[in-house]
């Protein structure tokens, strides 16, 4: 029987890797995915269409209503 190690069958210590991590597009896009993320949340903090904290206005309520 053959003794199959990492080496012989493709493992990470193999000659060949078939696969490399791109650092550098990793990054990039890591950053470009964050400030969208960042931006998004601030116009969402800032924007005047939803207002989910601040002054809520009242409904007066009539003695009729009681």
């Amino acid at each position: 029987m053959p003794e199959m190690t990492l080496a012989n069958s493709g493992g990470p210590k193999g000659d060949e890797d078939r696969f490399q991590y791109d650092y550098s597009t990793v990054r990039n896009g890591g950053l470009i995915f964050a400030g969208l993320a960042f931006i998004v949340g601030l116009m969402i903090i800032l924007g005047k269409r939803l207002r989910c904290g601040g002054k809520k206005k009242r409904r007066q309520i009539n003695e009729d209503e009681l």
